[in-house]
């Protein structure tokens, strides 16, 4: 099976994890700097190659009460913008509350979340992309 590839998408970083060669698991893989798009393309478009991925599940920010915020309008812009340049199987997923989950992890080992945000990217994705994994 081919992996799968989750982003937690950012202001300032992009959080990336990967599948298991069995689908089953989530593991963190790295955290992207914002940049723009046209990176993250780029940066994508090597983790997928490398990676040899078949999907790419992207977490939406949807509101507490399911509605649209600007930042979850944004992010879909981007998941438009990847689908648009990637050839690759793109799937939308809800990513409420995985930043605060991540942080929780980070707490419950006595590291401060301040100074450890862009493994709070890399938890968050694991989280989407878990997530996705068990609905499969």
């Amino acid at each position: 099976m081919k992996k799968i590839i989750a982003l937690d998408i950012g202001g300032k970083r992009i959080g990336v994890a990967v599948s298991d060669g069995l689908g089953m698991l989530a593991h963190p893989l790295t955290t992207l700097k914002w940049t723009g798009i046209k990176k993250l393309i780029s940066d994508l478009q090597e983790i997928i190659c490398e990676h040899e991925a078949e999907t790419l599940v992207v977490g939406i920010p949807y509101t507490m009460k399911g509605g649209l915020s600007a930042k979850t309008k944004e992010v879909i812009k981007i998941f438009d913008k990847l689908q648009e340049a990637l050839e690759i199987n793109l799937v939308k997923i809800d990513e409420r509350l995985t930043t605060k989950m991540a942080e929780n992890v980070l707490h419950s080992v006595g590291k401060k979340p301040s100074r450890h945000r862009d493994k709070i990217d890399q938890i968050a994705a694991i989280y989407i992309l878990q997530a996705y994994l068990d609905k499969l």
